[in-house]
């Protein structure tokens, strides 16, 4: 029999351990309560996995109905548009043969002749000539849904990628598949601060909606330029495509900014319509490219011209239209790096994931040389010389997403182009008074691109570092025109 005392000593305890085992209790209660709610989410989130899994496969069944429907009608319109051009040529051939034939007749018949026969073959040369061009955007369109059919492997002889040790010139592509990110003004103000005397900057303007040309140079010049031929398009539809053939084209931007060239874009407004413009080019140049390999090869002919050793520029700044055309993939194909100018807000950056894996894409199939030189945070809006704070987010959360879809690193850079007044002010004092004032003119904005300047020359300097002192030629290529 116990004792009172020891009784008292068991009851004191029970008292303390009754809590600590209550606790226990209830913690594994709760902790039971807790893996329960987990599996029953875990079972929920497998079922939605599920369900999303067979969505995608879905999906990709129907993308890849889709891509073997639109390649098969990509082949139909080869063949007609092959036919149709054909048909083109023969009748303005007969169109000719019969002018020359008129011109030897005597005025009556002459008359006779031009009244009847050519009025009947200018209506069938017109119609082919409409024929021709309604299936050459056909194929473009077709050519756009699948950016993939720019990634066909190189056929004969292309221009060899030079690597930066063999010539003076770091080409750069101003490029966003988005647009509205301000690409033309980083490309024009970041072109007239790498500008120096002995190492002078080219921009080239390869958006068909002209922005470069109209910010850079007078409508009266850009008339002047265009009657000449001294234009992109015409460069990418010559029969050659050597610096001599670049260089002549170029217009020079002094004084208004100095040590800068520029090649612009036609003008639509000229009236003039023996000239094709840059989009009609790209498309002709594309599908005779597409239904011909024995052409030369169009995404190749700015490396041609642009990795001539003895191009005496030392900066080349390509400003890029926001989708893969026949000039943007010019573009890829002759550059060093690639600078992507961004609006810090949750549909740009986003954008900026979709490029990625584009550029990813070009890197694996065709381009081993291309380089990431840096994202551009534009248009900010700065509190205390910060982001605003949904802006300063969209950068965090970009900056997670590129490490996901890039597998080198990609700075963000610090210096931030903010949105400001002088800008706009720039474009519209072109087209109002035909003068020319970059936004770099006011003292902040320059400050800015004189950091962001800095950027780009100490992250070019990394990747020269990385890289070997030569890149190889691809199979069958050949160095381009000295």
């Amino acid at each position: 029999m116990p004792t009172g005392d020891s009784l008292d000593i068991v009851l004191k305890l029970l008292g303390y351990i009754a809590p600590v085992f209550g606790g226990l209790a209830i913690w594994a209660v709760t902790k039971y309560i807790r893996l329960l709610h987990v599996e029953k989410e875990s079972e929920k989130l497998r079922k939605d996995k599920e369900s999303v899994d067979a969505q995608l496969a879905e999906a990709r069944q129907q993308h890849d109905a889709t891509r073997l429907d639109l390649l098969e009608r990509l082949d139909r319109n080869r063949a007609k548009y092959q036919e149709a051009r054909d048909k083109f040529y023969r009748i303005r051939q007969a169109y000719f043969d019969l002018k020359n034939e008129q011109a030897q007749l005597s005025p009556a018949t002459a008359e006779s002749v031009s009244t009847g026969q050519l009025a009947q073959l200018e209506i069938e040369r017109d119609q082919a000539r409409q024929q021709v061009e309604r299936l050459e955007q056909q194929i473009a369109e077709i050519t756009r849904f699948d950016g993939r059919l720019w990634l066909r492997p190189p056929v004969g002889n292309v221009p060899t990628f030079r690597p930066l040790v063999e010539r003076k010139a770091i080409i750069i592509s101003v490029l966003n598949l988005k647009g509205g990110v301000g690409k033309t003004t980083v490309t024009a103000n970041l072109a007239a601060t790498l500008a120096k005397p002995k190492a002078p900057a080219l921009v080239v303007d390869l958006d068909y909606q002209r922005s470069l040309s109209m910010l850079l140079v007078s409508n009266k010049d850009r008339v002047l330029l265009h009657r000449g031929g001294l234009t992109v398009q015409r460069f990418l539809g010559g029969t050659t495509h050597t610096r001599s053939d670049l260089v002549v084209k170029l217009k020079d931007l002094h004084p208004d900014i100095a040590n800068c060239a520029v090649l612009t874009n036609s003008d639509a407004r000229t009236g003039e319509q023996t000239v094709d413009s840059l989009e009609e080019t790209e498309n002709r140049l594309m599908v005779e490219w597409l239904t011909d390999r024995t052409r030369p090869d169009p995404r190749f002919f700015l490396r041609e011209a642009l990795h001539d050793p003895n191009l005496e520029f030392g900066y080349v700044l390509l400003d890029c239209p926001p989708r893969l055309t026949t000039a943007c993939v010019n573009a890829l194909v002759a550059s060093d790096f690639v600078l992507i100018p961004v609006v810090p807000d949750p549909v740009s950056t986003r954008a900026v994931e979709n490029l990625l894996r584009t550029l990813a894409r070009f890197r694996e199939e065709l381009l081993p040389e291309l380089a990431i030189l840096g994202v551009v945070p534009n248009m900010v809006r700065l509190h205390k010389g910060e982001p605003v704070r949904v802006q300063a987010d969209a950068l965090v959360e970009l900056k997670t997403a590129i490490g996901q879809v890039w597998d080198e690193p990609v700075p963000i850079f610090d210096t931030c182009i903010k949105h400001d007044s002088s800008f706009s002010e720039s474009a519209a004092m072109m087209d109002v008074s035909g003068k020319l004032k970059l936004a770099v003119s006011d003292s902040e904005v320059g400050a800015a691109f004189d950091a962001l300047a800095r950027n780009l020359e100490k992250e070019i300097r990394r990747h020269a570092s990385r890289r070997s002192a030569t890149v190889p030629a691809k199979l069958g290529a050949r160095v381009g025109s000295r």
